[in-house]
């Protein structure tokens, strides 16, 4: 991301609509996957790769207490010195691609849109190697954002090099030695009016300074009707896969034979 993202994602990430939605979302499906992981005395061994400033570390702390126990990674300093600050997990700077950890480190890896990043250059090979830090039966979450035609000013703000798919991404989940169980996208409800605006900002491209990304504060009011809509497409989420949106949220485990 430009450096001045940073700042803002550490100002905006708890307040924010689509933050709040995403920590929510992610909370859940966590503690959906707890239930088949069996209890530990230190607590289930958990990677955030791609910790950004750390909120989402920041709400399973709250959520699960010693339930997990939690790791970060990221590659920018920038990112991991809020993430610090925040002191509810241990921190290490690294790529994703190459990760500093023992092989079947942790039953709970999670990616939160990283793996779109210009600087992961080999998105299989990341995928290969969250797979080898997971143990046999752990699970995978990846968020990414989806639709190539969805790219805009945002997405050079944050440096997108590629947006998903689903059937793709599925695909890429079984080549990389993984098994699916679920690949869905979300953000259905406000897809049109944000695929809208961000077809108009487009136009904000190709100037000499870099454009900011989406992430602006907003009225109180718009910002919480935006959050009620994920709130209702998360309770949706429990039950059943939605066709579109604006990102996609799946889950995968490593074989328990492997």
């Amino acid at each position: 991301m430009e450096p001045l993202e940073y700042e803002t994602l550490r100002r905006q990430e708890e307040s924010f609509w689509w933050y709040r939605g995403l920590h929510r979302l992610i909370g859940d499906r966590v503690d959906a996957s707890l239930n088949s992981i069996p209890p530990s005395p230190r607590g289930v061994q958990l990677l955030d790769a791609g910790c950004g400033s750390g909120g989402m570390l920041a709400h399973l702390a709250t959520r699960f207490g010693d339930r997990l126990d939690l790791t970060g990674i990221d590659v920018s300093p920038l990112a991991l010195r809020p993430a610090a600050e925040r002191g509810v997990a241990r921190l290490a700077r690294a790529l994703v691609d190459r990760l500093p950890f023992a092989d079947a480190s942790f039953e709970l890896i999670l990616s939160l849109d990283v793996l779109y990043h210009r600087a992961v250059s080999d998105d299989l090979a990341a995928v290969r190697e969250l797979r080898r830090c997971l143990r046999p039966g752990g699970r995978l979450l990846l968020h990414l954002p989806a639709f190539e035609s969805l790219r805009s000013a945002h997405d050079e703000a944050i440096h997108t090099a590629r947006r998903y798919r689903r059937r793709p991404l599925r695909a890429l989940l079984v080549r990389a030695g993984l098994t699916p169980h679920r690949v869905t996208y979300r953000n259905s409800v406000l897809f049109p009016a944000l695929a809208t605006v961000r077809a108009w900002r487009r136009r904000e491209t190709g100037g000499s300074a870099p454009p900011p990304s989406d992430v602006r504060p907003l009225p109180p009011l718009v910002d919480g009707l935006l959050g009620s809509v994920l709130e209702v497409e998360r309770r949706w989420l429990r039950w059943a896969d939605l066709p579109w949106g604006l990102s996609l949220l799946a889950e995968a485990s490593r074989p328990a034979d492997s």
